[in-house]
């Protein structure tokens, strides 16, 4: 599809009058800066069209607002390999080599020890489960992206390898792991989602603030859990992993001079580092 002009994308956003009306009145300024370079309303304007192929006064704000995230995530990556030309990529190559280096510059923690694993388990008394599910889900920018990464998990292509290529979910690059899911654990669009798919299977897209959202199922438990501490384990190390990214990611951030201006955002707009300036 090919892109609205910036033009155009403005001229609907007033039209559609679902942000701030003095976001139309105004012409471009700036709402964050990382190492020198400005992240402008129009630059969030634009990835949002990138991201759900329709103007902003058709995208939900809190959408709008992970769009901005994503941007200065991106940035403090690309700003952080100490290789110039890589800010001046353009999509989908900023994207794709943000993923990249961020596996070098956030290697994935150690997982958890036994003795961790063990204390979670007594806290959580080993509780017996009637059928529970093992998860690994990816997070697509737009619905069309979504459906592509699905046919190709039909066409068995490796789930890990797909998520580390495609995915935009905090633990993308260990594989997308959710762990072993019982049932009403998962709000009810989610749970909607996977219910009735066999092993192997996938789901439909589904829509959430962070993007769209598909579910493998690649387990399925009945009665008695043989495998709780694996289960346990892994879910252990999928909080690690994102606690460890999103606290590289402030570190990264830290060292470079990055200020982000949210008081006259037309969205709800926050500062993912840190407290505004």
């Amino acid at each position: 599809m090919a892109f609205a002009t910036l033009a155009t994308v403005r001229k609907k956003l007033c039209l559609g009058g679902l942000l701030l009306a003095a976001a139309c009145q105004r012409g471009p300024g700036p709402i964050a800066q990382v190492a020198g370079k400005t992240i402008t309303w129009e630059d969030v304007q634009q990835a949002v069209v990138r991201v759900a192929e329709r103007p902003v006064s058709q995208v939900a704000p809190e959408l709008v607002a992970q769009v901005f995230v994503d941007l200065l995530e991106t940035e403090v990556v690309l700003a952080s390999s100490g290789n110039p030309s890589d800010r001046a990529l353009s999509e989908p190559q900023r994207s794709q080599r943000a993923r990249e280096l961020v596996v070098s510059l956030c290697p994935p923690p150690l997982p958890p020890s036994d003795q961790e694993v063990q204390r979670a388990l007594e806290e959580e008394g080993g509780a017996e489960v009637k059928e529970r599910v093992f998860l690994r889900q990816l997070i697509l920018p737009s619905k069309a992206q979504a459906q592509e990464a699905r046919e190709r998990i039909a066409r068995r292509e490796d789930f890990v390898a797909l998520s580390r290529e495609v995915s935009r979910a905090p633990n993308a690059a260990t594989g997308g792991a959710i762990g072993w899911v019982e049932k009403g654990q998962l709000p009810p669009e989610f749970e909607a989602a996977i219910g009735g798919l066999d092993v192997g299977q996938c789901s439909q897209p589904v829509q959430s603030p962070a993007g769209w959202h598909l579910f493998y199922v690649e387990k399925k438990q009945k009665g008695l859990d043989p495998t709780t501490t694996e289960s346990v384990r892994q879910r252990l190390l999928a909080q690690r992993v994102e606690e460890t990214r999103t606290r590289c990611l402030k570190e990264l951030a830290r060292k470079l001079e990055v200020k982000v201006f949210c008081k006259d955002a037309p969205f709800p707009c926050r500062n993912p580092f840190g407290e505004e300036p």
